[in-house]
């Protein structure tokens, strides 16, 4: 009888044990999904996570999105929160160059986008990231192209490079 009812407390805490490992381990995974599309935002868009808290948490952050419009000869980017209101919508330009980025290359790197506020510029009230791409460009907003540069050049130099 005894041996029966160790055998039952060591299956209890066994089964306890692999529950609480699935809870945390599905918490995690949840909370680093990027959330439902909203219906207006297109599918090139990317997910910016607002900060990592380190523990699953409620999801926050926005949605990315960047275009070349060809008839005016520019790249537009517009950000858009998680339940689909549009935060910004505005002109980009390029770092290097003066012609707006190919299409084809406006391929975001998320994580390097969102790493830090301190690579965001102010405008008007709002706060909008300098966009880092594969290529190796990075998009500023225009109407704080100079702001975007220098926050970029001190990067370089906090970097080495």
């Amino acid at each position: 009888m005894r041996g029966g009812l160790k055998l039952k407390i060591a299956v209890f805490f066994l089964v306890a044990f692999v529950v609480l490992i699935a809870m945390i381990t599905g918490a995690y995974w949840w909370s680093n999904t990027p959330p439902k599309r909203p219906h207006n935002v297109s599918e090139g868009a990317v997910f910016l996570w607002a900060g990592h808290l380190g523990l699953p948490a409620s999801k926050h952050g926005t949605w990315l999105e960047c275009w070349t419009d060809s008839r005016v000869g520019e790249n537009r980017c517009r950000l858009t929160e998680m339940d689909g209101t549009r935060s910004f919508d505005g002109v980009f330009l390029a770092n290097i160059g003066s012609k707006p980025v190919p299409q084809s290359e406006l391929e975001m790197l998320s994580e390097q986008t969102s790493q830090s506020v301190d690579l965001w510029v102010r405008v008007n009230a709002q706060l909008v990231p300098l966009i880092f791409l594969k290529s190796g460009r990075v998009l500023i907003p225009s109407d704080a192209y100079q702001e975007g540069l220098a926050k970029l050049e001190h990067l370089r130099q906090v970097q080495g490079k």
